[in-house]
């Protein structure tokens, strides 16, 4: 019965995803910027990686190149190697993510994000990383 109400709790407070297994990020307390991680995918070779999406940028957007989709509101980085726009046609921002206080700190699978006033910035094991707010953007 513990596990049947736990299980429960978790459904109403831990965003999860279509297989309902729960997702890992955060969003910062204005909550126009929201992070999810992205689990490794053995099969495809992807590395485990963290996906920024901020609502209403401000800033110029990357040349568009190939990307039939939307480009320029999100940012995504491996642990390994450096950080890349995102063409998507979806979003990772969900309102039950939880909020990560100004000057606040999360970490996974050695990634790490930093929560300020001004944006976010994640960093990787390499030292490659973003900083991603809605006036600016910056890869390093």
């Amino acid at each position: 019965m513990r596990g049947l109400l736990l299980g429960l709790w978790l459904s109403l407070f831990v965003p999860a995803d279509a297989q309902g297994v729960p997702v890992a990020g955060f969003q910062l307390p204005s909550g126009r910027l929201h992070c999810q991680a992205q689990p490794a995918d053995p099969a495809s070779g992807q590395a485990a990686s963290v996906r920024c999406d901020v609502m209403g940028a401000r800033f110029r957007a990357p040349p568009r190149g190939d990307c039939p989709l939307d480009i320029g509101d999100a940012l995504a980085l491996p642990a390994t190697g450096r950080a890349t726009w995102v063409c998507h046609g979806d979003t990772v921002a969900d309102p039950r993510l939880p909020v990560l206080a100004y000057g606040q700190v999360w970490t996974w699978q050695g990634l790490r994000c930093s929560s300020a006033v001004i944006g976010v910035r994640c960093v990787n094991r390499d030292g490659h990383g973003f900083e991603l707010a809605r006036r600016q953007a910056r890869v390093f």
